[in-house]
């Protein structure tokens, strides 16, 4: 008894797939259609050439990929199916369709010729002949005039379907760049969507003809004058470069909106979606609607809009737009009062513009000040830093705001007034920290989300209150799991995590022990900074001995040394006759034979003056200073000099002979080092007669064979 139970569900089962079968058709010449029910459609799938028998109740054909030879058409328009409902020949390589092919079938309601890039706007009048005998609602024929040139949609196919039931046409990338007169006109007045994309449409006044669609709601006329290519077949992506023109008076935008299109469109339409038109104009003109327009949603992004210079001018009374999608147009200006009268805007879109510096000026703290209804705004990619504080504060029913991928620094804007916000993307900014009042009306307002992705939070004690509030607070704050922290070597959680302990220790001490510190470290570095100043023509001194000693050079250890001069004379250039003088008697006496370096004979060629300066002086066994007025003003004298200092204190011995040329030098103006010579040491003056010459050679002698 169990085995026979079994089998009547099984038997039932293999009686229903049989009937499936049959029902979808019988096998001819090899090929099959693929049949498939439920309770009110009868469909079926057919390939390669389409010789399979159709059910008579068939409901839905789908037939795509055909061979090139295939003609399906032919095939098709010799049936009587009266039941047909959906005809779907979408890419199916179609070349050809017989004139009133689908006047056959009554019940017809779509029509999918799309993608059959052959067919030509003549194959679409033969399918459009008769189409009045049927049931059509929809017809889809995208892309199928890929064969000619751009030339005007003809209106005799606008007649053949004007006493149709038409309620969606689709003539998307057919390459049309006009419509003849009427032919708009002539389209049943029950369209209520059209879609045109992709073609060549330029703005004209056959779109007076609009008006006539009394129940037109949708209207897709995006990407104009794209190329000859049918981009992924579905769409096509306009990229703009921004424009060099330079022809951005707001006067001369104004008198664009000579021909208005909002004001031409039926007051029916509730969408309009204008992406990409690619019209060489860069300003939003002054626009109106129609009186009594009942447009909700308008989407004119990529359009190359780069001033928005308006108004949209809307009837106060019967003003329902509520959408406006203007990103991706590189504007960085908007004109005062733009918005103003759109006040039933829920959502606006102006992402992807240049608005940054634009918001840095004083004029856009009123931008959005009459948009009280809008909802969400997304404002991200302007190459934003700075917000006025201001701009949000009319704006108090806003529930989601977006200022993602900008350049903020600091938070600015007051959102003190927004009770309803929800939503906050700041992700890809430059933030370190929120204020104290956004964080605490964030905590008041209901289920917060705060995107803050890609930040620079700062990890410090002194940001600690930020830090615990992200960890703590019932906003939902989103952060990447590798997002950095400045400050630490890690990510956000981790320095969360040091810190909390970090911070908890006492710090009472380093209140005080981190200014003392610092103070102290200031104070040694300044009197290092004092020595090596006092020290500096010392060190200047040895540093020339240690390049001299690696250049294998002994210095001289003590006065008992040989020295290769008896003297170095220091001297300026102007003051050279009377040392020529000096050399010459100490050179050339017979009873003297002293041998002096000076500088314009004795220096060694390629070597710098400061190596030859410190070379001759710890050379010689004396250094002769000429003190004149051009020698205090030469930089390179007085160099010399302090070199002769440096070799002094170093030897431990008198090394400098002061001649003084000029008696007569006003103390305030000599070096400090020279003042010392003046009051500690004797110096010798310049002779001015014979007898006191013969005292001067006398005296100079002596210093320079006193061995002290």
């Amino acid at each position: 008894m169990f085995a026979s139970l079994q089998f009547r569900p099984i038997l039932s089962w293999t009686i229903f797939v049989w009937m499936a079968y049959f029902v979808a058709g019988q096998e001819t010449d090899g090929h099959t259609c693929m049949a498939e029910s439920d309770s009110t459609d009868v469909r079926v799938i057919c390939n390669s050439t389409y010789n399979c028998k159709l059910p008579k109740n068939i409901t839905i054909l789908s037939c795509h990929d055909a061979d090139k030879n295939a003609k399906i058409a032919d095939w098709l328009c010799s049936k009587d199916l009266e039941n047909l409902r959906v005809i779907d020949l979408a890419k199916s390589n179609l070349k050809e369709i017989p004139i009133g092919c689908f006047s056959t079938f009554p019940s017809l309601e779509i029509l999918k010729i799309s993608n059959n890039e052959n067919l030509g706007l003549k194959n679409l009048y033969n399918a459009c002949y008769g189409l009045n005998q049927t049931s059509l609602k929809e017809l889809y024929a995208n892309n199928i005039n890929q064969v000619s040139v751009t030339y005007p949609f003809p209106r005799n196919i606008s007649l053949l379907l004007s006493n149709t039931s038409l309620e969606k046409l689709e003539l998307g990338y057919n390459e049309i760049q006009s419509t003849e007169s009427g032919a708009i006109y002539y389209l049943p007045r029950t369209l209520q969507n059209v879609y045109v994309r992709g073609n060549r449409f330029e703005v004209s006044p056959v779109f007076l003809e609009l008006v006539w669609l009394k129940n037109l709601t949708k209207l897709d006329m995006s990407f104009q004058c794209t190329t000859h290519y049918y981009r992924s077949r579905s769409k096509r992506r306009a990229e703009f470069e921004n424009s060099n023109n330079t022809n951005t008076d707001d006067v001369d935008c104004k008198k664009l909106g000579a021909f208005d299109v909002l004001s031409v469109l039926p007051s029916s339409l509730e969408t309009l979606v204008a992406i990409g038109m690619i019209t060489g104009q860069t300003c939003i003109p002054p626009s109106r609607t129609s009186g009594n327009s009942r447009l909700k949603d308008i989407d004119i992004s990529r359009d190359g809009y780069y001033r928005w210079i308006g108004p949209i001018k809307v009837n106060a009374s019967t003003n329902q737009i509520e959408k406006l999608n203007i990103s991706h147009n590189q504007c960085s200006f908007i004109e005062d009062g733009f918005f103003d009268q759109l006040r039933q805007l829920k959502i606006l879109d102006v992402s992807n513009n240049l608005l940054g510096p634009f918001f840095q000026q004083e004029r856009s703290k009123n931008v959005f000040k009459f948009l009280i209804r809008l909802e969400v705004l997304n404002m991200s990619d302007n190459k934003i830093s700075y917000l006025p504080k201001s701009l949000l504060r009319r704006t108090s029913s806003l529930r989601s705001l977006t200022i993602s991928n900008n350049l903020i620094e600091t938070w600015t804007l007051d959102i003190s007034g927004l009770d309803d916000l929800s939503y906050v993307d700041v992700s890809y900014n430059k933030l370190a920290t929120l204020p104290l009042a956004v964080r605490e009306k964030l905590d008041k307002n209901q289920n917060v989300t705060l995107d803050f992705l890609h930040n620079k939070i700062l990890c410090t004690c002194e940001n600690m209150d930020f830090l615990d509030w992200i960890f703590t607070s019932k906003v939902l704050v989103r952060l990447a799991y590798n997002d950095k922290c400045t400050g630490y070597n890690g990510n956000i959680t981790q320095a969360y995590q040091y810190l909390r302990n970090e911070c908890k220790k006492d710090n009472s001490v380093r209140e005080w022990l981190y200014p003392v510190q610092t103070m102290c470290i200031l104070f040694i570095l300044s009197v290092l900074a004092l020595i090596m100043y006092k020290k500096r023509w010392a060190i200047i001194y040895h540093w020339y001995l240690f390049r001299l000693r690696r250049k294998g050079y002994t210095p001289i250890e003590g006065y008992n040394d040989g020295y290769q001069y008896d003297a170095f004379l220091s001297f300026a250039d102007e003051d050279r006759p009377f040392v020529d003088q000096v050399v010459t008697k100490l050179e050339e006496n017979m009873d003297l034979q002293f041998q002096v370096c000076v500088h314009y004979r004795d220096f060694i060629p390629g070597r710098s003056i400061s190596n030859n300066i410190v070379s001759s002086i710890h050379t010689s066994k004396k250094t002769v200073v000429f003190i004149s007025r051009a020698y205090l003003k030469s930089s390179w004298c007085k160099y010399e000099l302090q070199m002769a200092i440096s070799e002094e204190s170093h030897m431990n011995r008198r090394v400098i002979i002061m001649i003084v040329l000029e008696e007569d030098i006003p103390h305030r103006s000599l070096p400090l080092e020279v003042m010392h010579y003046y009051r500690t040491t004797s110096y010798i003056t310049k002779p001015s007669n014979e007898q006191e010459m013969t005292l001067f050679w006398e005296a100079l002698r002596v210093v320079l064979t006193n061995e002290l």
